[in-house]
């Protein structure tokens, strides 16, 4: 009996340390936030490169490719995610130009919103590494992963290397089926359709790198 009152008392006891690291808040993965005129400049690289990408498609240029950064991506996901009406890189086209007209109705090049709170993006090596806020049970909870980034069949892949809940260590075989549940849900896979300009993509040397067909 005396075993079995210790063993309750060490598992409450590992409960509480699980739930306070979870809870707990990381350091951010950058340490400084963008101020706003240079995140509003690098949303606006961000366009033009993708834009630039797509008419290179136009013309018939193969095997172009641009490198982002993740100040740029990172600066685009914060545009989107405050803009829930912006359109999907999937059915956007280039930016306009400023020799185009600023009237045309043409879609800006974004990507889709992805509804959680202060998302951020950093690459490192060959790997990106993201985090973001999401509200679960009425508590602001951080979420942290790493992995690598590919493009397959028209569609982004994403496999996960590391995965933290707050300050807390998931292992990854403890999320890999359930991630991949979720990417294969028709509206996930949706949002993970590349423009059809888009070949292939990948972190190489702390940069995004985005090839066209």
């Amino acid at each position: 009996m005396k075993f079995y009152k210790v063993l309750r008392w060490f598992v409450l006891a590992a409960l509480i340390v699980v739930l306070v690291l979870s809870l707990k808040q990381p350091n951010r993965l950058s340490p400084q936030r963008q101020a706003p005129g240079m995140m509003a400049k690098n949303a606006n690289s961000f366009q033009n490169k993708l834009g630039q990408l797509q008419e290179a498609h136009q013309r018939g240029e193969g095997g172009t490719e641009v490198r982002l950064t993740s100040d740029e991506v990172g600066a685009a996901l914060v545009v989107a995610n405050s803009q829930p009406d912006v359109q999907g890189i999937q059915s956007g086209s280039a930016n306009p130009s400023p020799g185009n007209d600023p009237n045309s109705a043409t879609p800006m090049l974004t990507p889709q919103p992805v509804g959680v709170k202060d998302p951020q993006v950093i690459f490192d090596g060959d790997e990106v590494k993201g985090q973001f806020v999401a509200n679960v049970y009425g508590k602001d909870v951080f979420v942290t992963l790493s992995g690598h980034l590919g493009a397959k069949d028209g569609y982004a892949t994403f496999q996960p290397t590391v995965f933290k809940i707050g300050s807390m260590p998931v292992p990854i075989s403890m999320v890999q089926a359930q991630l991949n549940k979720k990417l294969e849900e028709p509206a996930t896979r949706e949002k993970l359709k590349l423009p059809e300009f888009v070949g292939d993509m990948k972190i190489e040397n702390g940069q995004l790198v985005i090839s066209e067909k």
